[in-house]
């Protein structure tokens, strides 16, 4: 995070704008998808019967554990989320196949309340990831994927959480490979200057794949053995 000369509007003590993207649900996203409405009941039928509050509880607390414990993943998003399947959609019970694929988790939960007000007129739901998967490897010194469970996390954090950069680490060269609705791009980003701070490549989206190129000295073999 060097203050460069082409850069110099971007020093020490001004306030940086970030740029936040709203993500767009992909296939293969796992959604944690609640309902709430005054009486029970009437929205347990949209909920899987193994991911019903009442069984969850009771299954929780049977392996003694209750909703937090260990030991039991009877609260594991892969196995009670909703899945974004090939064709863009998520099943939920009793209203069938719903779009996601392309919606926000905004958007995704005003299409479902739109669906079931019909049927339970103060209905509520809540739509989120279960967390932001990427993968990270090269030149760090934990690589392999990650799976973080918050709302939004960016490119400094997803490093630090690999172990920081190894000495032999090309700063300059950070590479993303980031998935679309119509495919996939790389994007090329400078951690050695301010600039990126601003923009989209910030913030991690879900199932990015980091890469960490070496520096031309490591590639010859030299480096860290060097003599």
């Amino acid at each position: 995070m060097q203050n460069k000369e082409d850069e110099e509007e971007l020093s020490n003590d001004k306030l940086i704008e970030l740029s936040r993207v709203d993500y767009r649900l992909q296939p293969n996203d796992i959604l944690l998808i609640n309902f709430y409405s005054r009486e029970l009941e009437e929205v347990e039928k949209y909920y899987p019967i193994f991911a019903r509050p009442d069984n969850l509880l009771r299954l929780g607390n049977q392996n003694g554990g209750g909703n937090n414990g260990n030991g039991n993943n009877n609260n594991d998003p892969y196995m009670t989320g909703y899945n974004v399947d090939r064709d863009g959609k998520i099943e939920i019970n009793s209203l069938g196949k719903v779009n996601a694929a392309g919606l926000t988790t905004t958007e995704l939960k005003k299409q479902i309340e739109d669906l079931i007000r019909p049927d339970i007129s103060d209905i509520g739901v809540s739509v989120k990831l279960s967390g932001i998967p990427f993968t990270i490897y090269g030149e760090v010194n934990n690589p392999g994927p990650q799976l973080v469970r918050q709302y939004d996390l960016n490119l400094l954090e997803a490093i630090a959480r690999a172990g920081d950069l190894t000495i032999n680490a090309n700063r300059n060269h950070v590479l993303i490979m980031r998935q679309y609705p119509d495919g996939v791009k790389i994007h090329e980003v400078d951690v050695t200057g301010r600039k990126f701070i601003g923009s989209e490549l910030f913030f991690i989206q879900p199932d990015d794949l980091i890469y960490v190129a070496p520096l031309k000295i490591r590639e010859l073999g030299t480096g860290e053995t060097a003599l």
